[in-house]
């Protein structure tokens, strides 16, 4: 566990041992300072002057206190350096796993890993690490100090130190048990109230209110009760190592008087004794809860770790010619195949979620430069899966994908990605502006080409109307908004990026008969910046495609133009009522 913290520290390591050294620095003038005391006390019974001893007493004392105040600020510095650099790499991390990982995970658990697990490794990594350090060296410290005044008195001290050593250690075993419980159960709060949330007028429609209220609130009662055995374990680290310190300190008042009667310690000497003793009070303790608290932030830890440990997107590609080039609807660079290249090639493709279960079994299909394909089949046939990796969401368990007569193992994603426009069934806005959606896939895009691409698909009038304009907030989830409204949205943003290719699954699925219709007309005006393919329900769509496929099984079973389908193809025509 200490390796894992660690290799946390990356980056502030420097800083965290410049803390570091200022608060040791800081505890050994607070070493010294009994030692000073002891000079004011034997110089006092000798009858010697007073003004040296107590000036460098009130030095040491002063010292001590700016330092600190140093230590600690530059402490506190580190640890907020050390949060932004964990939660920015956790954001990317998150951001960039592959999708198969993603999928098995919950995003509300993702959320409070990268805030409140952040916040209870900083406490570890930062007050608690230099704390440890500072403590078991000014213990240390005192303890040699001690064994050089008196080493019988301080191998008393050392046993009784030593129990408590034993007892503070199997509790922090417990605590640190209880802690990956907690933060486990408060991942599962995050992620049932994220969907509970995210779903509200759902829960409300079907009066589930209780019933999430019910489950959720069981969820907080297991956090609580490991919270609880936490606390407890927690409590009784403090008055275990207080009881050590009393225990050494009445060892040495009764054994130190004894061998002061006897002439074999001096007063002073005892007095010194008696103060390192007092001393130790506050470096044990703290050393004890700081051991506890390392042990309570093993729960956190573990879950940022299985973070890490999540695959992530590779962007590379393999040795090959350059990036597309995107100067153009259809343009390739110089070294490319050439314009001819259909925008999609498909051969063969095979792919599962599951090894078992097998989604597409040999699909092969073919979209060319600046035309409409549609992709009908019954649910489940694969469709989405297609859309899916055609985006490259996931790798293919066999099969091929050319994108302009590329394969993709030649073309990085981010490259790869930035030709492909997608509009998703659900169409997901985010929260923001009107702007801020439309420019999502292309930040640099003019005005003019902005109201270009909502007059193509039937917004210029809604945008008018609204009273910020493009300005205007949509919403948590776009919620402002009609679905139908989101969708064309959806479709304005993917058509601004000008991509080489359309996806689109079912973009009318939201609209009304009259947008339908406009859309159906404007899909041919789309043509002529790219290519596009298109998951089809509605006759309009499909009716108006310059190819028709139809999967099944996973598979391409039919291929051609609506009416040679409808006339010629069993599984078209049932899909199409006749």
């Amino acid at each position: 566990m200490l390796r894992q913290l660690w290799n946390l520290t990356e980056g502030q390591r420097r800083a965290l041992g410049a803390a570091l050294l200022l608060t040791l620095t800081a505890a050994a003038v607070g070493i010294a300072q009994p030692l000073a005391a002891k000079g004011v006390v034997d110089a006092l019974t000798a009858h010697r002057p007073l003004l040296f001893p107590v000036t460098v007493l009130v030095l040491l004392l002063l010292a001590q206190a700016l330092v600190g105040a140093v230590a600690v600020f530059l402490l506190e510095r580190t640890g907020e350096r050390f949060v932004l650099g964990l939660r920015t790499g956790l954001i990317s991390r998150l951001l960039r796993v592959r999708m198969e990982a993603f999928d098995r995970l919950r995003v509300g658990d993702l959320m409070a890993r990268a805030s409140t697990d952040v916040v209870v490794l900083r406490e570890a990594l930062t007050h608690v690490s230099v704390q440890i350090a500072t403590n078991l060296c000014v213990a240390l410290g005192s303890v040699v100090a001690m064994f050089v005044l008196d080493p019988v008195l301080m191998l008393l001290i050392l046993g009784v130190l030593g129990a408590c050593g034993l007892v503070i250690n199997r509790l922090s075993a417990e605590i640190g048990r209880s802690s990956t419980e907690l933060q486990g159960t408060v991942g599962a709060i995050s992620a049932g109230l994220e969907r509970a949330l995210s779903a509200l007028r759902t829960v409300r429609a079907n009066r589930a209110e209780q019933r999430e209220i019910d489950q959720l609130g069981t969820l907080a009662r297991g956090a609580y009760d490991a919270a609880l055995r936490g606390a407890r374990l927690t409590a009784l680290i403090a008055p275990t190592a207080q009881l050590a310190i009393n225990a050494a300190f009445v060892l040495v008042l009764l054994f130190g008087a004894a061998r002061v009667d006897r002439g074999a310690l001096s007063l002073g000497a005892l007095v010194a004794m008696l103060l390192y003793a007092t001393q130790l009070t506050g470096p044990v303790t703290e050393l004890m809860e700081g051991i506890a608290s390392v042990n309570r932030a093993k729960g956190s830890l573990d879950r940022i770790e299985e973070v890490h440990a999540l695959p992530v997107e590779d962007d590379g590609a393999l040795p090959g010619p350059a990036a597309l080039d995107s100067t153009g609807p259809g343009a390739l660079d110089a070294t490319g195949p050439g314009p001819a290249a259909p925008p999609l090639e498909i051969r063969d493709l095979r792919f599962g979620y599951s090894p078992d279960t097998p989604i597409l079994q040999g699909l092969s299909l073919t979209v060319p430069p600046h035309a409409l394909v549609a992709l009908v089949g019954p649910s489940g046939a694969g469709k989405s899966t297609t859309f899916a990796l055609i985006n490259r969401f996931y790798e293919p368990w066999s099969g091929s994908i050319r994108l302009a007569g590329r394969p993709a193992a030649e073309i990085g994603l981010q490259d790869w990605r930035s030709h492909i426009g997608w509009v998703e069934q659900d169409c997901p806005i985010l929260h923001g502006t009107l702007r801020d959606n439309l420019r999502y896939a292309a930040p640099e895009v003019t005005e003019d080409r902005l109201w270009e691409v909502l007059d193509l698909v039937n917004l210029t009038e809604k945008v008018h109307g609204l009273p910020a304009g493009l300005d205007s907030e949509v919403g948590e989830r776009g919620l402002r908004l009609s679905s139908g409204e989101r969708q064309r949205i959806a479709i304005a943003r993917a058509l601004l990026a000008r991509p080489r290719l359309l996806l689109m699954d079912e973009p009318t699925a939201h609209l009304d008969p009259a947008n339908e219709a406009a859309l159906t007309v404007n899909l041919n005006n789309l043509r002529k910046e790219c290519a596009l393919l298109v998951i089809a329900h509605r006759m309009s769509t499909i009716e108006a495609a310059d190819t028709v496929v139809m999967l099944s099984g996973g598979t391409a079973t039919a291929a051609g133009r609506y009416d040679e389908l409808l006339h010629g193809d069993r599984d078209f025509q049932r899909l199409a009522g006749h």
